[in-house]
């Protein structure tokens, strides 16, 4: 059943490749809570479907003023 893989969660280096960004730029959408996730005890992790909506949600183009 592929609904298991898609609720997956995730680790911070898992999340990184996922979304092609360093663990420092990671560590920065955390700290302003630009990211969906949450800690397990010591450690974050984030759910596939949350960081997939999150992408389409900010995938459009970059406003100016």
């Amino acid at each position: 059943m592929t609904s298991g893989l898609k609720n997956e969660l995730l680790t911070v280096t898992e999340t990184c490749r996922h979304l092609n960004i360093s663990p420092r730029t990671l560590s920065r959408y955390i700290q302003d809570r630009h990211l969906p996730g949450f800690k397990l005890g010591k450690e974050w992790r984030f759910v596939r479907t949350d960081l997939e909506r999150w992408l389409q949600d900010h995938s459009g183009p970059i406003s100016r003023p």
